[in-house]
């Protein structure tokens, strides 16, 4: 394959086994201009806005995706994507590049090789499925697990026709701690329809009112993430998203995924302690989840 600028998304992405890449997810978004580019080696694709190319800001992560594993170096490939970029009027990139538990990606300083720059380092952290995860669990989780299941709090995974209602408890759930829910219910359900063997929603109920809940998606047939959770105000001092990670756990486990990805717990660096202790003590683990720049 040459190097191929803005060839239809469903085949440069063929084969990926990355949500955020697949065809299907890049027809339910709204972008500027949507740039991609690809050869036998490599995919990226950029949203650009007038002098600025960001890595699809509305996912997770895109950065510098690896399609032949053997490879290892990208900086004549994103010589390439940058010479492209600046024909086009861009004259600064910004990339989001994923947590080391994503593999298929180039590395840290292979990216720095290419001359990005690193902006700020965002807290990532996730749960790691093995056997042994109930060991990690801090001592206080542990006797909330008990009180939670000797209080009639019940785990289960909800069907996909209680999306919708998901959708809605997440809004009140937001609009209680005076926030907009980040994705409208025409987005989620496009989401869901296109791609339903990706999303999967997972609740906790004591006496058929959801008390906390969690939209997953299953990005690669490895990791899971933690997409949209939330616990009601009136179950708050239970902590039944406690029962609610411990379920997914055993649910992706199941499954045979290795890592539960519980998300960033800082803004642009600067940490959210609260959130990153309340992970760490579920026995989350920690990585760095870097945002590269260059101006061009």
């Amino acid at each position: 394959m040459s190097f191929l600028i803005n060839q239809p998304i469903e085949e440069v992405t063929s084969g990926i086994d990355l949500v955020y890449f697949k065809s299907a997810y890049f027809q339910t978004q709204i972008y500027n201009h949507l740039f991609s580019f690809a050869d036998d080696d490599f995919f990226v694709a950029f949203d650009i806005t007038p002098e600025k190319a960001i890595s699809i800001p509305r996912s997770p992560f895109g950065s510098f995706f690896r399609r032949n594993s053997e490879t290892q170096s990208v900086s004549d490939f994103a010589g390439k994507v940058f010479s492209e970029l600046k024909k086009n009027g861009v004259s600064r990139v910004e990339i989001h590049h994923p947590s080391a538990i994503y593999e298929s990606f180039s590395s840290n300083e292979d990216l720095k090789d290419a001359g990005l720059h690193l902006s700020y380092s965002d807290i990532n952290q996730h749960i790691e499925l093995t056997d042994s995860w109930e060991n990690s669990i801090h001592k206080m989780q542990q006797r909330k697990l008990s009180s939670l299941l000797s209080e009639g709090f019940e785990f289960r995974k909800m069907e996909m026709g209680e999306m919708e209602t998901a959708h809605k408890f997440l809004t009140v759930c937001r609009q209680a701690q005076g926030l907009q829910i980040n994705i409208s219910w025409e987005h989620l359900k496009s989401l869901v329809d296109k791609l339903p063997e990706c999303y999967e929603c997972f609740g906790v109920f004591r006496e058929g009112k959801i008390s906390a809940l969690c939209i997953t998606v299953n990005v690669t047939a490895d990791v899971a993430y933690y997409y949209l959770p939330a616990t009601s105000p009136m179950f708050r001092n239970q902590s039944p998203m406690v029962l609610l990670i411990a379920g997914m756990v055993d649910y992706y486990r199941s499954k045979n995924f290795k890592y539960l990805d519980l998300g960033v717990s800082s803004i642009m660096g600067k940490p959210q302690e609260a959130l990153r202790i309340f992970k760490e003590r579920m026995g989350a683990v920690e990585t760095r989840k870097p945002t590269f720049s260059s101006s061009l």
